[in-house]
């Protein structure tokens, strides 16, 4: 039987024993609640079967015809590989919406919170040799005091979707020892040739850690340090000759890790990669290895067709990045969701800059201060040693945060927040509160749409005399006393151009939508003409890459045709900005 997703999940932090979960689950809704008082961990008839990793309402999943309900429970067995019980064994879940419990052989193994973020327990205790069972229960609602995105809550917008339920993402397991690498990550230096490596363990411990950086096969450096009580290892590597990693030149380097006991035993051994490449902010300009970078990036909201949160196929993830990269895109926002870490692999090796943002809420509250900022610790440190990621993006449009402008708490939250996320990554530049209302952070950004009295350059000559100004709806370009003055400014909405083949009634864009495929390139190219006019920007990024649903402002439809010519749309994207 052909298993969903079979490819590695996790490709900064790579082993060679797994064992991949995905594929035919055993699933029931469980609409009264009673599953926990039955005790279904233990024993239940379960009425109907689920392709993991696709959630409920996915086509692919074959069981989009059962009726949507808050809580759910799947179940399987697996064999435990021979010799498997001598290890820790963890049992990984790359995403799961919204609260989870795992039972293994009928016992808690564990439970998290939140939807995006991967999770882990180790289940040693629990297995037995031979067939193991386990089983997920999963609750969500509706409610906006939790990081939901734009999956539709106790109210729908025009902008949001069907929301989702359960896992999203790859299951697995792998046996490891007990101390072990947990994750990694790297920052380079262009100017003094350094790369630092981070590589956090999974308990205090004494051993060595040896690292061999490779290129096309060949070790070009090797180091090893020894390490003593501590969580965290840190190693410094001088490369010579470096060949950096940009769009033009997206260059990856392997990294082969030997973690050894205090004994010298080898413990662990794992694989990773990384690009040499340094993200940095001076005198209002973004600059990638010290040359001024230029964003011409399109909104990514991350949906596909059959599998509606998750890829059908690695080769979808992979074509979403090609097709960015075809139209002259050079960045991806992937907009109120956490994507799947094999999109970024494929941004790392095809040379395409991301920007990684949180999943809102919508309701200022002590559940979205807990649950926000424990997953986006956890999803920063995840990310944060693709080379692809650029910009870290924890709140948009003032989103769960209305009245941070009145509520001191409320400014206090995105405040602590970019300030966390410039404590666990210092090397990336982090926006605060993406479209409006600057509190604090390292980019202005904002978030403009034509309008039929005034062109987008004049609106922006008017931000940048006075930031305090309206950028729209109420809301302000910079809160009063927040100095933007040194800052790169960034359109980072814009166009939203709606266009569709179907009856356009109760669908959502941007103005009124033109007519035929001749309009919608004359407005392409008049939205186009009024960003390049506004020579103060360090880049655009483009509403959006695809339909969803109602959505009809993408450049491409769902199934990712194309509205225009590729050509047509490379040509004016890339006649926006300097060198066009």
């Amino acid at each position: 039987m052909t298993i969903p997703r079979p490819e590695y999940p996790r490709p900064l932090l790579q082993r060679l024993n797994w064992l991949n979960l995905n594929g035919e689950w055993r699933f029931d809704t469980d609409p009264k609640n009673t599953g926990l008082v039955q005790k279904w961990y233990q024993h239940h008839d379960y009425q109907a079967t689920i392709q993991v990793p696709f959630t409920m309402n996915a086509s692919a999943s074959g069981a989009s015809h059962l009726t949507p309900c808050d809580v759910v429970w799947y179940a399987r067995e697996f064999e435990l590989p021979t010799h498997w019980h001598e290890s820790q064994l963890l049992l990984h879940l790359g995403a799961c919406d919204h609260r989870t419990q795992v039972y293994v052989n009928g016992e808690l193994a564990g439970a998290h919170t939140g939807g995006y973020a991967p999770f882990h327990f180790d289940i040693k205790h629990l297995v037995k040799p031979g067939t193991n069972t386990v089983t997920l229960r999963v609750t969500d609602s509706p409610t906006w005091t939790q990081p939901r995105g734009k999956q539709a809550g106790t109210t729908r917008w025009p902008i949001d979707y069907d929301p989702i339920i359960g896992p999203w993402q790859t299951i697995w397991l792998e046996p490891v020892n007990t101390l072990h690498a947990s994750s990694l990550w790297t920052t380079y230096s262009v100017a003094d040739q350094l790369l630092k490596l981070n590589v956090k363990l999974s308990e205090l411990a004494c051993g060595s850690l040896q690292l061999a950086l490779v290129r096309d096969g060949i070790i070009v450096a090797r180091l090893e340090s020894d390490f003593i009580d501590r969580p965290e290892v840190r190693l410094e590597l001088t490369v010579e000759q470096p060949a950096l990693w940009s769009p033009a030149t997206p260059t990856l380097y392997d990294l082969q890790l030997t973690l050894k006991d205090s004994a010298g035993n080898i413990i662990d051994r794992c694989d990773s990669y990384t690009g040499l490449r340094q993200i940095s902010v001076k005198d209002r300009t973004l600059y990638l290895n010290d040359s001024p970078l230029y964003l011409r990036g399109i909104l990514d909201q991350g949906y596909f067709p059959e599998g509606w949160y998750t890829a059908v196929d690695d080769r979808d993830l992979k074509r979403d990045v090609e097709l960015t990269l075809a139209m002259g895109f050079n960045c991806a926002r992937k907009h109120q969701k956490a994507e799947d870490p094999r999109y970024l692999y494929w941004a790392d090796r095809l040379g395409l800059l991301v920007w990684a943002e949180m999943p809102s809420g919508r309701i200022f509250s002590t559940e979205l201060i807990e649950t926000l900022s424990a997953e986006w610790t956890q999803l920063v440190q995840r990310d944060r040693g693709h080379p692809s990621v650029i910009t870290w993006v924890p709140f948009n449009e003032s989103w769960g945060v209305w009245h941070q402008a009145k509520r001191p708490e409320q400014q206090a939250f995105v405040d602590a927040i970019t300030s966390l996320t410039q404590a666990l990554d210092p090397s990336r530049p982090v926006v605060g509160n993406d479209g409006w209302e600057f509190s604090s952070g390292d980019l202005w950004t904002l978030h403009l749409y034509e309008t039929a009295t005034e062109s987008i350059a004049e609106r922006l000559a008017e931000l940048l005399r006075d930031p305090s100004s309206e950028v729209g709806g109420g809301r302000v370009g910079a809160l009063p006393g927040r100095d933007v003055s040194q800052l790169p400014v960034l359109l980072t909405e814009c166009g939203g151009i709606g266009f569709t083949q179907a009856t356009a009634e109760d669908h959502f864009a941007y103005g009124d939508l033109p007519l035929d495929k001749v309009a919608l390139k004359q407005r392409f190219e008049a939205i186009a003409s009024e960003i390049h006019q506004a020579d103060s920007l360090s880049g655009f990024v483009w509403t959006q890459l695809t339909d969803v649903q109602q959505e009809i402002n993408g450049v491409l439809f769902f199934d990712r045709t194309p509205k225009l010519a590729i050509d047509d749309i490379k040509t004016i994207m890339r006649g926006i900005g300097p060198n066009s």
